[in-house]
């Protein structure tokens, strides 16, 4: 996080759905006044009744200030900021919620589809990054959207783009990953690509020669790049400025920063190309990368952290300025099936349907009812049946059994998806349909 203000993951999967909710309806009073707020009072009834959610949620992630949900049926919804923070290079309002336009959502909207015609469809995975965000579809192609300042958009230049366009010369790709200001996919041959901002060496490829546009220093890509030293990851993702890989043999290896030992390689050096975590780190089925640290889960159903721990996100009850150069296993934690890092906190699924979290806490990210940091898991009180969690930037997501969409942390931008512009420490309801306004009331009718 420090490196990120000072310069300015994964969705697990676990699977089922819901029902509807009825409206009751009753005679009104001769002279119901429905074009009036009082509508409701008045005997009406909303024309368009809310519905909770599409109950088909099948990924959920989110970068800064916003979140991004794929349906089943292939379409994206996103909600949340629709910007980016000026303090962030000045690039202004960069339109990464997709929908065609720069403004801030605090109820989900269907993302557009190219050429804002449409919607976007046939997608079958998502990425959130820092100001943008990829869509795989079914054909192998990548699609992004937002911010492109440092070439995060993979499309041969350095323009922001309010709809999806297509990345560059990628056709078949299998996987995708990435955050901060870089992206990374997988192609059906087992290479793998990265594009954007190569400031610590993060794409894998050496890109000299490639200055980032002004004012920004480094050098980037706008166009994707092979990464050398690596073929056939199962996942690839990335933190704020480093990126990771779990191999075939369930390992992990990794590249870029490394000052809080975010590659878990038992160094503080700076890689520009791929190598191997610490051997203490094996049976590997699950990573995530946070922004400056790490957490993996093993086959045996328990979770290892890396990277910094200023705000207690390791997990080992205490927090340091220095990070943790070797994984570090969480202890007390069994039975895990998902593991998710945010900004400077950290969560996990539990088999049981339960969220444990732990780390940072200004904005409530932990979800348990206040705003303290804490360095040791504890449950998110509440929150139960959860079949999809994530952990991204300074706010918590999760889909329940029953379909229901539930967001917390920092709302102040709308990412929590309740028709509200505030923070909650504690889980609310995503609505993804817009509560009634009063000019929709119409008279109930007798039956």
């Amino acid at each position: 996080m420090t490196a990120r203000h000072l310069l300015v993951v994964l969705s697990v999967l676990v699977f089922a759905s819901s029902p509807q909710a009825a409206i009751a309806q009753s005679s009104p009073p001769a002279s119901a006044a429905c074009d009036e707020p009082s509508g409701a009072d008045a005997g009406c009834a909303p024309i368009h009744a809310p519905a909770s959610t599409p109950h088909d949620i099948i990924s959920i992630w989110g970068g800064a200030r916003e979140t991004i949900a794929l349906r089943a049926d292939g379409t994206v919804f996103t909600w949340g900021l629709n910007g980016c923070d000026p303090n962030h290079f000045t690039t202004g309002l960069c339109g990464k919620l997709g929908d065609g336009t720069t403004t801030d959502r605090s109820l989900p909207i269907e993302v557009h589809g190219p050429g804002n015609s449409g919607s976007l469809d046939s997608v079958t995975a998502i990425m959130g990054g820092e100001h943008d965000n990829l869509a795989l579809r079914a054909d192998g192609t990548l699609w992004a959207w937002g911010a492109n300042f440092v070439g995060q958009l993979g499309t041969g230049n350095y323009t922001n783009t309010e709809t999806p366009v297509q990345v560059t010369s990628l056709i078949s790709v299998t996987k995708l990953g990435g955050r901060g200001y870089h992206s990374l996919a997988v192609e059906a041959n087992g290479t793998v690509w990265a594009w954007g901002w190569n400031k610590s060496g993060e794409l894998g490829h050496d890109t000299t020669g490639q200055a980032c546009p002004a004012p920004l220093f480094g050098t980037c890509s706008n166009v994707p790049v092979q990464v050398f030293g690596l073929t056939n990851p199962l996942t690839v993702t990335g933190g704020g400025f480093f990126s990771l890989a779990l191999m075939p043999d369930h390992t992990l290896m990794g590249w870029g920063a490394n000052n809080y030992g975010e590659l878990g390689d038992a160094s503080y050096t700076q890689r520009a190309a791929p190598v191997h975590a610490s051997a203490v780190l094996s049976h590997v089925v699950n990573i995530s990368a946070g922004w400056t640290h790490a957490v993996a889960l093993t086959d045996d159903g328990h979770v290892w952290t890396w990277g910094d721990n200023s705000k207690g996100e390791i997990g080992n009850g205490v927090t340091s300025t220095t990070g943790i150069s070797v994984p570090y296993e969480v202890p007390g934690l069994q039975n895990v099936v998902g593991v998710s890092g945010g900004d400077s906190w950290t969560g996990a699924l539990l088999a049981n349907g339960t969220v444990v979290t732990w780390g940072y806490n200004l904005f409530g990210q932990l979800g348990d009812g206040n705003f303290n940091d804490r360095s040791t898991p504890g449950v998110v009180p509440g929150l139960t049946n959860v079949k999809l969690f994530a952990a991204r930037d300074y706010h918590g997501i999760a889909v329940k059994q029953d379909g229901t969409v539930w967001d917390w942390g920092s709302g102040m931008n709308g990412e929590l998806g309740n028709n509200a512009f505030s923070n909650s420490a504690v889980p609310v309801q995503v609505l993804f349909t817009a509560p009634p306004q009063w000019w929709l009331w119409e008279p109930l009718v007798s039956r």
